[in-house]
């Protein structure tokens, strides 16, 4: 058995410590990927940083050229938006149509994004609408960041 130390930090400052400190840290807002993995004793991380309830990281809101999705929002989220139902019905649609109700109520776009498993449905839409990811540091076209299988243009993820 091993040990992990579980946080749930109230900002992207917090997390960015809480994720330096630990000897291997890993950031869960899904849980879909990790802690299947975890199970399996694939990882084994001395620390897990829930970002799920970071206020900065969740959300959907229109502006007057983009529909954006924070990366901790879930799907349901985006299922109900408002905003969302307006700018893109399609990624609504597709959003309606994803796994089960417990991945709809705890999934979430940017892991689905960072993963980029090639039986996820969220990189090829994005890919299809000519979405850009927003980094801390940059702004990366959709079909420049996706890389090949469970690959991204992802190198760190680095506070403000």
């Amino acid at each position: 058995m091993y040990e992990t130390t579980y946080h749930r930090p109230s900002s992207v400052d917090d997390a960015v410590a809480l994720f330096k400190k630990g000897s291997d840290s890993k950031y869960l807002a899904g849980g879909h990927t990790l802690l299947p993995v975890m199970k399996q004793r694939l990882a084994q991380p001395s620390d897990v940083i829930d970002l799920a309830r970071i206020p900065a990281l969740v959300g959907v809101s229109a502006t007057a050229d983009a529909l954006v999705i924070k990366a901790a929002t879930t799907y349901y989220d985006i299922l109900t938006s408002a905003d969302a139902k307006k700018a893109i019905p399609a990624i609504v649609h597709l959003t309606s149509v994803l796994g089960d109700p417990a991945v709809r109520y705890r999934g979430t776009i940017g892991g689905s994004i960072a993963n980029n498993d090639p039986a996820a449905d969220y990189p090829a839409a994005v890919v299809a609408l000519d979405a850009t990811v927003k980094t801390n540091k940059r702004s990366i076209r959709a079909d420049e960041f996706f890389q090949g299988l469970f690959t991204t243009a992802l190198e760190e993820i680095v506070g403000p």
